[in-house]
């Protein structure tokens, strides 16, 4: 299938006029934004412009180095990290330290076949979004440079070798709503998101845990039949194979909890299909409050999440490091937000 403009737009998260201008070099976008939707472009195969690979910067005069931006192909919530991005690019650039954007396919990371200019001289400190294989979080501390991960592998903090992590309280919210909704009559639930696979994060565990533990204060059971714990994003790419998923289950809960905003999104289009509606016959809740919650129809209630500070905390945290390397290494969990829309109507439930 031919890559498009609006293609590359919504991979990203980026608007058609922001992504057309990056790919004509424009000054009106900044430096990093052009390299990262190039880079997109190059790898979704867009064959409609001429564009060299963007390459890390030489030394200028001022500057301090290069903050390596390590993220993953494909990225199912890349509106998520685009936002983390820009926090980042507020902290760095005021700084004087260039951001160079990677982004590995899932083949590099099972390989562990990390972008060549990791070992250039100029790279002063690694943020990684989306990476969250603890293999490889091991093979990048072999490089000897600062770390800093947003959000984390499904390990205990102490359990990771020198990486600094900035991640969102998972718990505490989701709680609230599904104690919101069991109060409005809901008794059944199903959780859906990736659990098994190498690169889950610990906030996808964390969220099934919220609703095992809170289900289980009310003494209510979660059906293992209702939930989708080895479904990889991949997946979930498959509509048909979300709709065949929701069809082999004998009934369907009143509510389903997802890992994250893009996941959810995705299994409300499928149950639409089959001709539920949203939220009379089933509620979903996403997490992260990406810019697509809002607009789906009907909205999807959430669990906000502090992306640009996530951010700017990552950022900080990288300098602080590179500044003091034999500092104690830092776990900072940010608040998160519940955000009530239309996809639970608690008010009609």
């Amino acid at each position: 299938m031919k890559c498009t403009i609006q293609n590359i737009a919504d991979h990203l998260g980026l608007s058609r006029n922001t992504v057309s201008k990056a790919l004509k070099n424009s000054s009106e976008v900044s430096e990093n934004t052009r390299n990262l939707v190039i880079k997109t472009a190059s790898k979704l195969g867009y064959k409609n412009a001429t564009f060299a690979t963007p390459v890390i910067p030489a030394s200028e005069t001022g500057s301090n180095g290069t903050i390596l931006f390590l993220t993953r192909t494909y990225a199912s919530d890349s509106e998520f990290w685009t936002t983390v991005l820009r926090g980042i690019e507020s902290i760095l650039s005021n700084a004087n330290y260039h951001l160079a954007i990677s982004i590995m396919s899932d083949s590099d990371l099972k390989q562990l076949n990390f972008p060549q200019t990791i070992s250039d001289s100029s790279i002063k400190g690694i943020i990684l979004v989306e990476i969250c294989d603890k293999v490889v979080c091991d093979a990048l501390s072999q490089f000897n440079l600062p770390i800093v991960s947003v959000d984390m592998p499904n390990v205990p903090f102490e359990e990771l070798n020198g990486i600094d992590v900035v991640t969102m309280e998972s718990k505490k919210n989701l709680k609230k709503i599904i104690n919101q909704l069991i109060e409005k009559g809901a008794e059944s639930f199903g959780f859906v998101g990736d659990l098994y696979s190498p690169n889950v994060s610990r906030g996808f565990q964390e969220r099934y845990n919220a609703l095992s533990e809170c289900l289980a204060e009310h003494q209510l059971p979660l059906n293992q039949k209702n939930c989708l714990l080895h479904q990889t994003p991949e997946d979930f790419r498959n509509f048909q194979t979300t709709v065949n998923n929701l069809q082999a289950m004998i009934s369907l809960p009143d509510v389903f909890i997802c890992g994250n905003d893009w996941t959810a999104i995705q299994l409300i289009y499928a149950l639409q299909f089959l001709g539920f509606q949203i939220p009379k016959d089933i509620c979903v809740v996403g997490f992260d409050n990406i810019p697509a919650a809002s607009r789906i129809s009907p909205s999807l209630t959430t669990i906000s999440t502090p992306q640009k500070y996530l951010g700017i905390a990552a950022a900080r945290q990288i300098l602080e490091r590179i500044q003091h390397p034999n500092c104690p290494h830092v776990f900072c969990q940010y608040e998160t937000e519940l955000i009530i829309r239309n996809s639970t109507n608690i008010t009609s439930f």
